[in-house]
C-alpha cells in the first residue's frame, strides 16, 4: 500500500509505532543495568563493606527514566489500565467516547508534565542543582525525561486519532448499510 493512500492516523501510528518500541527497550535496557548495579551494591555492602556510593541515587534517576521509556509504547497500544467495570454494558460507541476522552486527559498530562519538566531543567542548569552524594547536575535526568513525554503526548495524539477514525468508519458503514436495505 502506497504511504501516501493511508489516513493521518495510520500513519502517525506506523511512524510512532518503532520509535515507541525503541524507547520501550532502551528503558528495560536502563531497569537491567539499574538491577545490575543494585546487585553489585548489595553484595559490596554485605560481603565487603563497600558498596556503590549513591546507588539509591542512580536508581531513582534510572527508573524514573525507564518508566518515562515505557509509556509511550503503553499508550499507543492503549495498554494502560482501565477500570471499565461500570462501562461494560455500555455500547461501543460510548465506551469509544470514553476513550478518547481518557486519551485526551494523556495528552493534556503528557503536554503538561513536558512543559513543567523543561521549565525545571532549565531552573537546575541555571541555578546549577545537583544530586546530594554524586553531585550530578540534575538536569541531565530532567533532560532525559522530555524525549518520553514528548512521545508520550504525541502516542495520545495517535490515540485519539485512531479512535476518530474507527467512529467514522462504523458510522460511514452503518450509514451504508441503511442505504442497501
Amino acid at each position: 500500500m502506497d504511504p501516501s493512500t493511508l489516513s493521518l492516523p495510520s500513519r502517525l501510528h506506523r511512524l510512532l509505532e518503532p520509535v515507541c518500541r525503541g524507547f520501550s527497550l532502551a528503558g528495560g535496557l536502563v531497569l537491567v543495568a539499574l538491577i545490575i548495579m543494585s546487585l553489585i551494591s548489595l553484595v559490596g555492602r554485605k560481603l565487603f563493606a563497600t558498596p556503590i556510593r549513591g546507588d539509591m541515587e542512580l536508581m531513582e534517576m534510572g527508573a524514573a527514566i525507564a518508566i518515562a521509556a515505557f509509556l509511550p509504547l503503553c499508550e499507543l497500544h492503549g495498554r494502560h489500565i482501565k477500570a471499565d467495570a461500570f462501562t461494560l454494558w455500555a455500547p461501543a460507541r460510548v465506551n469509544r467516547r470514553l476513550d478518547i476522552f481518557a486519551h485526551l486527559l494523556m495528552l493534556l498530562a503528557a503536554s503538561l508534565l513536558l512543559w513543567r519538566t523543561f521549565l525545571q531543567m532549565q531552573d537546575n542548569m541555571e541555578y546549577g542543582d545537583v544530586s546530594t552524594l554524586l553531585s550530578v547536575p540534575m538536569w541531565i535526568p530532567m533532560m532525559l525525561l522530555l524525549p518520553s513525554l514528548l512521545l508520550l503526548a504525541l502516542a495520545a495524539l495517535a490515540r485519539i486519532l485512531d479512535l476518530l477514525k474507527i467512529g467514522r468508519e462504523e458510522t460511514a458503514a452503518a450509514a451504508q448499510q441503511g442505504v442497501q436495505a
